[in-house]
């Protein structure tokens, strides 16, 4: 299954575990990945997941990283609120392999999930972060774009000045932790 590639290979035997449990009452595969590198490993990301969300959201309950891996496929869901939920759950947890999950959150359309991302950044994994971005900078000037294009598209009403806008303060937390020296 093509959600495989999206984790590192240490974590192979976990998601071919997980995988037929979630496999079941699928709607249908995911149709695109996005490609981003993580401490070398490359990892093609589901852009879309398409789970039974009540069979998703009882594997996100699996102990240890099973769980994990559940809510990382379920932050790529296709219902923006199960993306939500996961969301919440995710930054809650320390692991640098969730990163790419949470960060390719930032440049969607769904304003709530930015924001609460926003608002966590500053306090969540801040190391594993600055090197998933400083690893990846053509990916954030992607997701710098996108959020660009949201913004014009649904959200310039609501928020005229660009500098008052969620996903523009979230990109420039984003941008901040790209430039920290490593450690």
């Amino acid at each position: 299954m093509a959600e495989a590639d999206a984790f590192p290979a240490a974590l192979a035997g976990t998601v071919a575990q997980l995988l037929p449990a979630l496999a079941y009452g699928q709607l249908h595969a995911p149709v695109r990945s996005f490609s981003v590198c993580q401490d070398g490993e490359t990892l093609l990301i589901p852009t879309r997941t398409y789970y039974d969300s009540e069979r998703l959201l009882a594997c996100t309950r699996l102990p240890g990283d099973a769980g994990v891996i559940a809510l990382c496929l379920g932050a790529r869901h296709h219902d923006g609120h199960v993306r939500e939920a996961c969301a919440r759950q995710l930054l809650l947890q320390e692991r640098a392999w969730t990163v790419p999950f949470v960060v390719h959150l930032c440049g969607e359309y769904v304003l709530e999930i930015v924001e609460i991302i926003g608002a966590a950044l500053p306090a969540w994994n801040t190391q594993a972060l600055a090197r998933y971005l400083r690893e990846n900078p053509a990916y954030v000037d992607t997701l710098e774009r996108r959020t660009i294009s949201y913004w014009s598209c649904y959200y310039r009403r609501r928020h005229p000045a660009w500098d008052s806008y969620p996903g523009r303060r979230t990109m420039a937390a984003l941008r901040a932790l790209q430039q920290l020296t490593p450690r």
